[in-house]
């Protein structure tokens, strides 16, 4: 019997074609849009996490509490910066520097001689014994050239244990050509991967920095991951700038930190020091404790945990989905009303047909069941069209978002949640549609239905 009731709602459904698709097509809107924009959201909160955990979740930065001296130049800057013929463009070429009034010391340095503003790292590690790993890096910005070309550039300075403990902090810090950095020798350099290509430079070949000559021994990749154009549009603040400014490799160079300390000590620097938590221990609370290290060594550095800028991303966008789901869910909302509409008009036009289903016995329940399968269907089918554009938009959502930030490390996430809670919920959402309709026809007196016209 209910077999027999499904086929003739679906045969009501086919009868009036016109109205029952402009009908489905309001079902069909309101779920493509929430898959559409569901997906593509947790497309991006994914590939933005998988950024910071690629990064290390367990890393505390210490920064500079000045603030940060941005001296980043555009790609076309990088062109205009390096000029012919021996020409200094006077544009700088680098990345968000920043900028810190002390000095970080080495980590030769004992407690007593920690001067205000300085930070002696063997004590830092001695006061706070859940860090299992250290490194320091500072940033100039210096004269640079070779043979006919020259510029400015930004120079990055790791410690060799920076380079080996915390490479993802430099986009990876992979060499395409050539080899790293010796710890033990001396006028070597690196180059990123955009400023050897303006430069024309190869391994082997010489450049001047800030005055000294420096054989080229490696050229770096290009960094991993697009860290700036997704997770930089989504948070801001110094703490951003760092991650940027520290991942931006292609348009750097790098010089050993011990080896720039010493040729360039009159030169304005920044110095960043990077830590790792041993796992398992609360971020928070060793962030407290290297708060108060900090404070009793006179250091003015502000402690930043990659743990927490990736829960800020998650907060931020799980909102920015609630609100573009709620929007879809209103154009939803909507397709409900236009169906409970054309449910209620089907009721007025088909009150005869009702008479005469009464007649020759059918029950109150059964006709209800008509009308509730008739609006069921054709929210069901809705959904399912729904689902299937939803999916396809979300595709080239995420294609076209990827060219314009220019990026191509997400695509669209669809759970099963999504999926099948998008299909029953467009089915339940039709059958609650007609159940209004469906219950008017259920209580029609069968000899009033029949003296209608």
């Amino acid at each position: 019997m209910n077999f027999n009731l499904a086929a003739m709602a679906w045969r009501n459904i086919r009868s009036r074609k016109a109205r029952s698709w402009l009908t489905i097509l309001g079902i069909l809107i309101g779920v493509m849009a929430i898959v559409t924009l569901i997906s593509v959201g947790t497309g991006v909160e994914n590939a933005v996490l998988r950024q910071f955990r690629d990064i290390g979740l367990d890393i505390v930065l210490l920064t500079p509490r000045t603030g940060l001296a941005r001296s980043r130049g555009s790609l076309e800057d990088v062109r205009n910066g390096i000029g012919s013929s021996g020409s200094m463009g006077g544009e700088t070429i680098g990345s968000e520097i920043p900028s810190l009034g002390g000095s970080v010391g080495s980590e030769s340095d004992d407690a007593s001689g920690v001067e205000a503003g300085d930070l002696s790292l063997i004590r830092l590690r001695r006061e706070v014994t859940e860090i299992t790993e250290m490194g320091r890096i500072a940033t100039r910005v210096l004269q640079v050239s070779a043979g006919d070309l020259g510029g400015f550039v930004r120079v990055l300075t790791p410690s060799h244990e920076l380079m080996d403990s915390f490479p993802t902090l430099l986009g990876g810090f992979t060499v395409a050509e050539g080899r790293t950095l010796d710890p033990d020798a001396t006028g070597e350099i690196l180059l990123g991967a955009h400023i050897a290509g303006e430069m024309n430079v190869d391994v082997g070949d010489s450049i001047e920095v800030g005055g000294v000559s420096f054989v080229v021994v490696g050229i770096l990749s290009p960094p991993q991951g697009d860290f700036e154009a997704l997770g930089g549009d989504l948070v801001s603040g110094e703490s951003v700038e760092v991650l940027n400014a520290l991942s931006s490799t292609d348009d750097a160079v790098f010089v050993p930190y011990e080896e720039a300390a010493r040729l360039w000590q009159d030169e304005p620097m920044s110095s960043i020091v990077a830590v790792r938590i041993r796992t398992g221990i609360s971020v928070a609370e060793t962030i407290l404790r290297i708060n108060a290290a900090l404070a009793r060594q006179g250091a003015s550095m502000t402690p930043i945990s990659t743990q927490a800028l990736a829960d800020n991303v998650q907060r931020t966008l799980g909102m920015v989905k609630t609100v573009l789901a709620s929007i879809a869910a209103i154009s939803l909302l909507v397709g409900a009303v236009g169906m409970m509409n054309t449910m209620y008009t089907a009721v007025l036009e088909r009150t005869r047909e009702i008479g005469i289903l009464k007649s020759v016995g059918a029950k109150d329940r059964q006709v209800l069941g008509i009308f509730l399968i008739d609006s069921g269907l054709m929210g069901l089918v809705g959904g399912v069209l729904g689902l299937g554009i939803g999916v396809a938009l979300g595709f080239a959502g995420t294609s076209a978002l990827g060219e314009l930030l220019g990026v191509t490390s997400f695509s669209p996430v669809f759970t099963p949640w999504l999926l099948l809670g998008g299909v029953g919920f467009s089915f339940v959402l039709g059958a609650l549609a007609g159940a209004w309709p469906a219950w008017h026809a259920s209580r029609l007196d069968p000899v009033h239905a029949l003296r209608s016209p």
